[in-house]
C-alpha cells in the first residue's frame, strides 16, 4: 500500500502532466491557422517559390546588365554611326533588364504578406491573444506575376493578340 506522500507525489505529477497536455493543446489550437494544409501549400509554398524566382530574376537581370556594359566597353568609336547604334542597343538592353525590379517587388510583396501573417499568429501566441485568421489564397485576381510554368507563355499571348488585331 502506498503512503500518503507517494500518493501526493503521483497526484502532483498527474496534474502537471494534465497541465502540460492542456498547454500543448492550446498552443496547437493557436497555431492551427499556420498548420492548415491549404495555408502551407498555397501561401507558404508560393512565398518560398516567389522568393526563389525573384532571386533568379535578379541574377539574370544583373548578368544581362553586366554583359551589355561589357559590350559597351568594347565599342569601336571610330565609326560614329555604328558606335551610336551599338550604344543604343546596349542601353535598351540595360533598361529592359532593369524592369526586373517591378516584378521582383510584386513577388517580394507576396512573400512579405505571408510572413506578416505568420508573425501576427506568433505574436498573438506570445501575447496570449486569440490567433488571427489567415488567408489561404490571394484575395483578388491581381496577385502579381505567375511563377515559371504557371502562366500563359508569351507566344500564346502573341498569337492571341495577332488574332485579335486581325479581326479588327
Amino acid at each position: 500500500m502506498m503512503g500518503k506522500g507517494k500518493l501526493d507525489l503521483v497526484e502532483r505529477l498527474t496534474n502537471e502532466c494534465i497541465d502540460l497536455c492542456q498547454t500543448v493543446l492550446r498552443g496547437r489550437k493557436r497555431l492551427e491557422p499556420l498548420l492548415d494544409p491549404a495555408f502551407r501549400t498555397q501561401k507558404l509554398l508560393r512565398a518560398v517559390n516567389e522568393q526563389k524566382t525573384a532571386v533568379n530574376e535578379m541574377e539574370a537581370a544583373v548578368d544581362r546588365i553586366i554583359a551589355a556594359v561589357e559590350r559597351m566597353s568594347e565599342i569601336d568609336f571610330s565609326d560614329a554611326a555604328a558606335a551610336e547604334q551599338q550604344l543604343s542597343t546596349c542601353c535598351d538592353e540595360i533598361m529592359e533588364a532593369c524592369c526586373f525590379q517591378d516584378l521582383t517587388g510584386q513577388r517580394m510583396s507576396q512573400v512579405n504578406d505571408t510572413l506578416n501573417e505568420v508573425e501576427a499568429v506568433l505574436a498573438s501566441i506570445a501575447d496570449g491573444r486569440a490567433s488571427p485568421q489567415v488567408s489561404v489564397a490571394g484575395e483578388s485576381l491581381l496577385n502579381g506575376p505567375a511563377l515559371p510554368g504557371n502562366g500563359v507563355e508569351q507566344d500564346v499571348v502573341d498569337r492571341l493578340l495577332a488574332t485579335s488585331e486581325g479581326r479588327r
